[in-house]
This record gives structure tokens, sequence and C-alpha cells, in this order.
């Protein structure tokens, strides 16, 4: 491998003349400003920097366009570059003073030079480049404005640029006249103090040109094969690239010119909403070519599983994407705690060959709206959760499996008022929050349009609004930590947010929504008591809104907002093949006592739902519908619902063992109209048949298979029937 040293200049003039490009296997750009302000601290200083690695070859490898304007290469020898890149890019903008492009989008990159800098070296502890939020410590604006002035490198900010002292990076760069940038700074002649010390350091600026990396030159008789796993190692050792990006690498160099397939694609998710990275995408692909999600094998994939994975995954994306938008509400990734629920969607999507019935897909409308709101895969050991999801979806287990995978994750799965104290709008909460206030019908309070992430035009687009302006609270002693409380936001039009600015509540309400004031507050949960609306109030306010909220988001989650049938709609049908009624599940009602006849009856009634169709079991109501309570069943078991539906699993799962517990019910307790509280068990249909042990009248037990006949749970009789049953039910099952 050979060694040489090379310039910042010289650097740069070969990615302008497009001598040095990128390989396929490199990521895109992502560096944001502050790293590339440090980066220009750093060569300032003339400190350390790293070095360049690059491979030398003639051989026709895929490339990809860098995130910097390039001419095109007239030599048939490249140097590809592999280790640099954001680097480089970033030293290219700012020396030619052009934009870098960004998922399609070209930024400029605008530094600022502070000619008063002292020679200390500071640390950049703030965001030069933000207006508000600073903290829950308030800096005033002569304590900011010092700090700023001790950096030497700031991003730019019109504020900043039109002080005397801060000079543009890249017109620095442009010129080698210093008398603009003197005249600027107010000096007026060489015998001003300031001309030698301005002077030196506009020539120390431009002397980035000249610092010098060591550039290593890997030889050309390495194949695209071997710089692939070197670029893997490289970058492994420094965790400088995340797996996605290594998993690119490897890919692209078994499937030349995939990046361009891939990239086709993220884009079509793009225009659709879903705007995600490409790493999720890859994921998914690994996802369908393995059946779990981790990069780690991705090196021992054939490029025949690569293109067969990535096209199951492509078909199964645009089905999550498809059912997210018109099932579920979900318009973009913007709503999405995690992208990794789109990977599930689309694998389950696939394991069941896109063909869903309605009770099915309303489970698993319910599933996502959970899953999203209690953030399944924002905590923890997020793939190790993904690739438990996936098995289970990969061993046949259904939407109900996925929902009560979420039970043992979080214990219960309505929302509590204590889940809403502290969360703001990054919370998972926040978004289903704008999710329920729309179905509710939440509008705008100057338009009356109804809230959506798609009006156009700045005056409707979505803006979260502080009912309790920011300013108004730090008036009161409030920080702004206080002022971002997920019960301080409402949703409305921007023009709307702009009308109100900073007055409060107390005056804004009555001027501007007079007496519609009540119904359109409503809407999103905000007290409309006007005594609240006053700082003074605002803890009060927070806790009567989380309480509302609460209540909000319970109602959108129960499973009659999931599109399933209310309970009371369950009560009064007659029972028919998917749906049975059991007044109790152990206490004989005629005999007064605890009958385990009634418990095996029950358990009849889980398999024949499993054996056909699915269904709904519902215990506590009687044949005729009356509903009769759990009550007798609680005391018959000392104790309450959660150990009533433990001894219920425990009868399935010694039965049929705990991953038929999990994956075939779903165990719920609405309370009817009258407010008495009921079991309802809700069955799917199975992957695998069910048989119970039954006793004849001489006692001799044997395995029997029930299924749904009418309003009846019946025995398939004969050894011949039940084969032909199974093989049809159940295909690919093991023969009878």
């Amino acid at each position: 491998m050979a060694k040489q040293d090379i310039s910042v200049e010289h650097l740069v003039g070969m990615i302008g003349r497009g001598e040095l490009r990128l390989p396929e296997m490199q990521r895109d750009y992502v560096w944001r400003g502050p790293r590339v302000r440090d980066l220009l601290d750093s060569l300032y200083r003339g400190y350390p920097s790293g070095a360049i690695l690059v491979w030398e070859t003639e051989e026709p490898v895929p490339l990809r366009d860098m995130a910097i304007g390039q001419a095109e290469n007239p030599y048939q020898k490249t140097l590809l570059l592999l280790d640099g890149q954001q680097r480089l890019t970033s030293l290219s903008a700012v020396l030619r003073g052009e934009p870098v492009t960004v998922a399609g989008r070209k930024l400029p990159i605008e530094l600022l030079f502070n000619l008063e800098h002292p020679e200390a070296v500071l640390a950049a502890d703030i965001d030069e480049g933000a207006d508000d939020d600073l903290g829950d410590e308030a800096i005033d604006a002569d304590e900011l404005t010092r700090r700023i002035n001790e950096l030497t490198f700031v991003i730019g900010t019109k504020k900043l640029a039109a002080m005397a002292q801060w000079v543009r990076v890249s017109e620095v760069f442009a010129s080698e006249d210093n008398g603009p940038f003197l005249q600027r700074a107010g000096l007026t002649g060489f015998d001003d103090p300031r001309y030698a010390r301005y002077s030196q350091r506009l020539a120390r600026l431009r002397g980035i040109r000249k610092y010098e990396y060591r550039m290593d030159v890997l030889e050309r008789s390495l194949t695209y094969e071997d710089v692939t796993d070197i670029f893997v190692r490289v970058n492994s050792l420094g965790a400088k690239l995340r797996s996605s990006d290594l998993a690119l690498a490897q890919i692209t160099a078994r499937w030349r010119h995939s990046l361009v397939v891939f990239q086709a694609f993220q884009t079509e998710c793009g225009r659709r909403g879903f705007d995600l990275d490409l790493g999720i995408h890859l994921k998914a692909m690994i996802a369908f070519a393995t059946g779990q999600s981790r990069f780690l094998t991705v090196g021992k994939l054939k490029l025949e599983e690569l293109q067969s994975g990535w096209a199951k995954a492509t078909e199964g994306m645009r089905f999550a994407i498809n059912f997210l938008k018109s099932n579920v509400g979900i318009d973009g990734d913007g709503l999405l705690s995690s992208p990794f629920l789109m990977i599930v969607l689309a694998f389950y999507g696939h394991a069941r060959g896109y063909a869903l019935g309605a009770a099915e897909a309303a489970q698993l409308r319910r599933w996502v709206l959970l899953a999203n709101t209690k953030g399944r895969f924002s905590r923890g050991s997020t793939e190790t959760i993904l690739d438990q999801d996936l098995a289970a979806i990969g061993r046949g287990e259904g939407a109900g499996a996925l929902i009560e995978r979420l039970r043992l994750q979080f214990g219960r799965l309505d929302v509590t008022v204590a889940e809403l104290e502290g969360k703001d709008s990054r919370s998972s909460l926040f978004k289903t929050m704008f999710l329920a206030f729309r179905a509710g019908g939440a509008k705008d309070w100057t338009s009356n349009l109804a809230i959506s992430l798609t009006h156009a035009g700045s005056q409707h687009r979505l803006e979260a609004h502080h009912f309790f302006p920011k300013a108004l609270l730090a008036k009161a002693g409030l920080s702004s930590r206080d002022a971002e409380d997920i019960a301080n936001l409402a949703f409305i039009g921007g023009k709307t947010n702009r009308r109100i600015s900073d007055k409060s509540p107390a005056e804004y309400v009555p001027e501007m929504l007079g007496e519609a004031a009540r119904p359109l507050l409503e809407q999103q949960a905000i007290p409309t008591d006007p005594q609240l609306w006053v700082p003074e109030r605002y803890r009060d306010f927070l806790r009567l809104r989380r309480e509302g909220i609460a209540r909000v988001l319970n109602t959108f989650l129960a499973e009659d907002a999931s599109g399933e049938r209310p309970i009371e709609a369950l009560i009064a049908e007659e029972e028919n093949e998917r749906l049975e009624f059991k007044g109790s599940l152990r206490w004989d009602l005629v005999e007064k006592r605890v009958n385990p006849v009634l418990e095996q009856v029950a358990v009849k009634s889980v398999a024949a739902l499993s054996n056909s169709a699915g269904g709904t079991l519902l215990i506590g109501v009687h044949d005729g519908g009356e509903v009769l309570g759990l009550e007798p069943d609680y005391v018959s078991l000392a104790g309450d619902r959660d150990v009533f539906e433990r001894h219920l699993r425990k009868l399935i799962q010694n039965r049929w063992g705990v991953a038929t517990g999990i994956g075939t019910v779903a165990v719920s307790f609405p309370v009817s109209q009258t407010g008495i509280e009921l079991c309802r068990v809700d069955v799917h249909a199975g992957s695998r048949p069910l048989f119970v042990e039954v006793a004849d009248k001489n006692g001799v037990k044997s395995e029997r298979l029930f299924v749904r006949s009418g309003n009846a749970s019946i025995p398939v009789e004969s050894a011949s029937q039940v084969a032909e049953y199974v093989n049809r039910r159940f295909p690919g099952y093991a023969k009878v």
C-alpha cells in the first residue's frame, strides 16, 4: 500500500475534476454544520485530522454521486475514496463556496470566522444558530453574545454575519485580497493596531488549503470484493459507520448497481409520505431474506437471495404504506414512533399472502396503534424485539399474538395520566394524540379546517401551538421544559398560531373563538374553565388536560375504535358460527358450586373457534343474551380479573402450550352499558389444529377435534373425517 502526503487544496481539486470519486458502497453525506465547523477549527489550529484511504483502479466499478459537484473524469484511471468522504466533501463545499446536495436538496454550508477570536481553545457548547429554547437556565442576550464572541468558527446566521468582526469563510477562500474584510471590520489604515493581527489570521485561515493529509493508496491488484472487505474492516474498527452502511457496502459488492435500485424505491416511498432512511429498507430486505433483521448474516447471502429478499421487501413495504394510510390513518413516517413498525407490517402482510379478513385487519390496526403509542421499538433492545415479532409471524401467529406481546412488554395497554407527565412533542404519545384529536373531528380555530398534516400553504400548515405561549410562561418564572409539556400543546394552523403570538389564553380565547370556544377546545381535550387560563393556575391546567388527553387516547385506542364491533352489539347478536356466550367460566349457576366440566366446555369453544374461522367467546353472558357478569367466578377464585385471566390462560396453556396461549387468544374485560364487567376472548383462526382430550361415558379418554357448526361446537366424528378436515383447513400440516 503506497502512502503520500497531499494537501487539502489538491484533494479538493481532484474532487472537482472528477479524479477522486465515490464507489457505490459508500454511504450518503451526513455531516451537519457543527461537524464541519469543528473540522475547520481543528485544521486552523493544525491538529491531526486522520488519514485518507483511496483505491486506485481501472476496473469499471459502480459509482455514486458525491454531495458536491464534480466534472467527468477524462482519464481511465480512477481513485475511489474509501475513507474521508465526510471531511473532503465538507472542505470542498467550504473552499469552493458551493452547496452540498442532501436528500435531493441543495444546502449551503455557511460558516463565519471570528477575526477577534481568543487564542485559547474554547469548546462550542452552545448552538449559535438557535433562536430559542436555550434550556432550563435562561441566558440573557449579553451573556449569549459574550459566549459566541469567544468562538473561532460558528454556523452562520444573518445577525452574526452583519457584525464587523465576523467574515464568511467561503468568501475568504475565494479571494486573496484582505482589503474588503479589513475595511468592513472598521480598519482605516495600516497603522490600526488590529491590522497585523487580522491579516495574520486571514492568512492562517487560507493556510488550511495547504494542510496535508496522509493518503493511503490501495494497489490496483485488489478486487472490488477485497476492497469492500477492507472498507468494512476499517470502518468497523472505529465504529464510524452504522451497521446499515457497512451492510450496504457488502450488498453492493455482490449486487452491482443495486444502489440505484434501492434509492429509486426509497424515493417512491418518500413521495408517498414515508421518507425512510435507506437502512430501514435494507433491514426489511434482510428480514425477508433471512427471517430476522440483523445485518450480521448479510455477508453470507448469495446474490439470488438478496434479489429475492428485495423483491419481497418492496412488495411488503408497499402493503405497509397502504395499510398505514388507509386502515390506520397514518399519513407519513412523522407519525410513527419507529419505522420498525413498517417492517413488521410488511412481513405480516407477506406471511398472510396479502389476504386479511375484516376481523384480522381490525386487530392488526389495533396492534399498530398500541405499538406506536406505547413505543414498542423505542426502548431497550429494539432489534431483539423486532426479531421476536418477525419470528412470531413466521410461526403463523396472528395480530392477537402481537397484541399479547405488547401486554407482556408494558403490562397494561391503556394510557395513564402518569404516563403523560413530563412528555413533550417528541413523545410517541404526542403522535397518537394528533391521530385521536383528528379522529374526533378537531378543527383549526380560525379556518375551521379539520386538522391535517397535508394542508398546503403557510396559513393552514399545521403547527403545534402552545396554549400558554412560552414567552408568557417565561415571564411567570416557568422554564422552557414546563412550556413544552404535552398537555400545553394543541394543533392549529400557522396563521392562527401567529395571530395568537404571546397573548394569554384568557385574552385570545374569548377574542378569537367567542361562542365557538367550548366545542373547539373540547375537540382537543382542553379545559374550558376560564379560571384555569392564567399562568398562576398553569399546574392545575396541566393536570386536568392530562386527564382529558388520557380519556381521549383510551377511547381512541379501545377495541371499538379499532374497527371491531362494540360489546353491546355483540351481546345483542344471537350466537353463531363466530360468536358464543358462556354464563360463567367455572361457577355452576344452577348447582351453585365450582364445576370443572364448565371449564372443559370453555376450552372446547376456544378449540372449535380456532379450528374454524376464529371468533369471539363472551363469558358472563347467558345464552339468551342476559348479562350476568363475572362476580361468581371472581368469588370462586378468591381474586379479581387478573386472577381470572391467569386461570383462563392456564387452562389453555396446560392443554396446548404457552405459544398457543399467547398466539391464539386475546383476552380483554369490557364493561357493559349497565356497568357489568365481562370477559371477551377473541380467538384467531389457528395455524394448526387444536385437539381436546375428552372422556366418554365409560371414562375412556381420547383426543377429539372440535369445530364450529352454526352456533355450536361439535366434534368431528371419524378418523377419516378428521384427516380430511385437517388436510383441507391446515394445508402443510403433518397428515393425520
